[in-house]
């Protein structure tokens, strides 16, 4: 019996982790919403839409696509190691790299809640 309610809950986490990815709890004491509110917004902006000045910078490199976190196509293409690069990298010019600002976790929390744009 014991196996069965082991079984039974282990299906259950991993049904809730599928359908509620934005969810999924990365480290407790990570408020990735703050986070990003902090970080992202003065260029991607509380929707994840993007504000001018994001498209601006964006703009000024030829061929670059300002990412809408809400297009199901981007959030398709994009894999999470390139988002996690792009965090802590950045880009010249037109995104600073967070790698001083935030630490692993903290990029992997931010990374899922870009993840929740669409659902918002």
């Amino acid at each position: 019996m014991k196996d069965i309610l082991t079984a039974v809950t282990s299906i259950l986490c991993c049904i809730v982790m599928f359908l509620c990815p934005a969810m999924v709890v990365v480290g407790a004491e990570i408020d990735a919403k703050a986070l990003y509110k902090e970080h992202c917004t003065p260029c991607h902006g509380v929707d994840g839409r993007g504000t001018d000045l994001g498209k601006g910078l964006a703009a000024m490199a030829e061929g670059i696509e300002f990412p809408d976190f809400n297009d199901p196509e981007w959030q398709k293409r994009t894999t999470d190691e390139r988002m996690i690069e792009q965090i802590t990298n950045g880009s010249p010019g037109r995104m600073f790299s967070f790698k001083e600002k935030m630490n692993g976790e903290e990029m992997k929390a931010v990374v899922v809640y870009v993840r929740g744009f669409p659902s918002r």
